[in-house]
């Protein structure tokens, strides 16, 4: 089966400027000071990433191995709601196949999945099945973009393809469509950008 797609409102500008590179250097040096630092620094904004709670002092007690993962997880709550699950659930990769064959501005995966923050040797991706940012300054491209598509789609039919096999009906595919559509017009609405995973 395939794994549940969630997507959220997230702050890419301020995650950029504040806490970015905080992590690749963390990541790296797989030293996890200034994480802490940061969590510490910004208590009252962070989010248990168990509980949802806001931390307080003993916070540290959460953590199951307080590596740099887990601490990237907990300090980047306070770019989105854990709560606020915005996802495709399992038509994601339908659409990517989608995509696929149509003539998209960016890699078909990145409307879908984000773009992960990698570098060198280190990835984030706290819970080990993929993470991905679609930044804020992409996000008023790609949704007038996915808008045209739609307008193209429903002249034309979806793009024929003979190496894509659609998983899902066509109807579970315009519904998935409308949904990334209206993800991409709420992050727009808000001037944010999109954290992907699963």
């Amino acid at each position: 089966m395939s794994m549940e797609h969630k997507a959220f409102i997230f702050d890419t500008v301020g995650f950029n400027k504040e806490l970015r590179e905080i992590i690749i250097a963390a990541g790296i040096t797989n030293d996890t000071g200034s994480l802490k630092s940061f969590i510490t620094e910004n208590m009252g904004k962070v989010r248990s990433i168990y509980t949802g709670e806001l931390l307080n002092a003993g916070w540290e007690e959460e953590l199951e191995n307080g590596g740099v993962q887990e601490l990237s997880d907990f300090a980047m709550t306070i770019y989105y709601s854990q709560e606020e699950d915005l996802g495709l659930y399992y038509a994601w990769d339908s659409l990517i196949e989608t995509l696929q064959v149509t003539s998209t501005r960016f890699h078909p995966e990145y409307y879908i999945l984000g773009r992960a923050l990698e570098s060198g040797a280190f990835r984030l991706d706290p819970g080990g099945m993929g993470m991905g940012f679609v930044y804020a300054e992409d996000i008023p491209f790609i949704c007038n973009e996915l808008i045209h598509l739609k307008r193209n789609f429903i002249i034309n039919g979806l793009p024929p393809s003979n190496d894509v096999i659609y998983e899902t009906s066509i109807e579970e595919l315009i519904e998935a469509y409308d949904e990334l559509i209206r993800i991409y017009e709420e992050a727009n609405l808000v001037k944010c950008g999109l954290l992907m995973t699963f």
